[in-house]
């Protein structure tokens, strides 16, 4: 597919090396020439048949590999190829199926959406994923086999393939875990993978808030049975609140009349109104200012009375009258 697009290989055959060099006779270190293997261009024979969402798809993974390869510790893998436009069905067996018709493959990873996982735990695909060969050229011989094959997948959704962009600090970073992990399962601690800590993680969960609706539910209970409880006990309190001091016998004769007895409904107790001494202050200052004012209303009106003509009948006699 590639030679249709640019007319050159990106490695001549029969000389297939990891290293190359450049035309300065300098050592390729980042592999730079396999950069554009598998890339296609618009108006060439390759194109020919691709979707216009295929083109889009390359053009944006084209300027990420650009982008990506202007930051020295970036270098393109000999043996490792990313596949995307992947149908959201096909999983790791089905690539790896794929991929060994053309040499041994080590490793087969699909990239997945955990926020999407199903019943299992499996994430949902996102597409696109990696495959590491044993050799470079099983890896080229798959490129150039299964990029753009309009029978892989289907004629509007083709594979994208080429190699992967590789950091080698990141890289680095991962041989340093595989190495400590290594010397851990020698001394008999094997590490659980993350799909098993991801289950255990979300069973923990699942425990945690069951525990806590538990918990809920308990402390709801005790404080309904507090609350029946203090309601049960207020009608004994207010009967020992009564002002004026009583001998023994009466203020037991009282309690025993005012708690219902079992045959009793507790909706016949009556309640004993308050009297005059226990009301609030407020409300005895405002009944003495009411019955006040009535005092002087009454003694203004009797005023009013005498000056109208009521003091004649009384035997008083006006000022002009003397």
């Amino acid at each position: 597919v590639s030679t249709q697009s640019t007319g050159k290989r990106a490695v001549e055959k029969g000389s297939i090396t990891p290293t190359e060099t450049t035309s300065g006779g300098k050592k390729d270190n980042r592999n730079l020439h396999l950069a554009m293997e598998g890339v296609i261009k618009e108006g060439t024979k390759a194109a020919e048949g691709v979707s216009k969402s295929d083109m889009m798809k390359r053009k944006l993974a084209l300027e990420s590999k650009k982008k990506k390869l202007k930051n020295l510790k970036h270098f393109v893998s000999t043996d490792r190829l990313c596949v995307r436009n992947m149908p959201s069905t096909f999983n790791e067996t089905e690539l790896k199926k794929l991929m060994s018709k053309y040499g041994h493959v080590t490793q087969v990873k699909i990239m997945r959406d955990i926020k999407q996982a199903n019943s299992q735990g499996v994430g949902k695909s996102r597409g696109f994923g990696f495959v590491q060969f044993s050799k470079h050229a099983a890896a080229l011989a798959a490129l150039r086999a299964v990029n753009n094959n309009p029978d892989v997948f289907s004629a509007l959704k083709r594979p994208i393939v080429d190699f992967s962009i590789e950091n080698s600090t990141i890289l680095k970073a991962r041989d340093k875990k595989v190495s400590r992990n290594e010397g851990e399962s020698e001394k008999g601690e094997r590490k659980k993978s993350f799909k098993q800590r991801w289950q255990e993680r979300r069973q923990s969960i699942k425990e945690k808030k069951s525990k806590e609706g538990k918990k809920e539910e308990i402390t709801s209970e005790v404080k309904s049975a507090e609350n029946s409880s203090s309601k049960k006990k207020k009608p004994a309190k207010k009967a020992q609140k009564k002002p004026g001091a009583k001998p023994k016998q009466q203020t037991v004769q009282a309690e025993d009349k005012a708690t219902p007895t079992p045959a009793e409904p507790a909706a016949q107790v009556t309640k004993k109104k308050k009297t005059r001494s226990e009301r609030p202050a407020k409300k005895q200052k405002r009944e003495k200012d009411e019955v006040e004012e009535k005092q002087f209303q009454k003694l203004v009106s009797n005023y009013k009375n005498r000056l109208e003509g009521g003091g004649q009948a009384a035997g008083f006699k006006k000022w002009y009258e003397e």
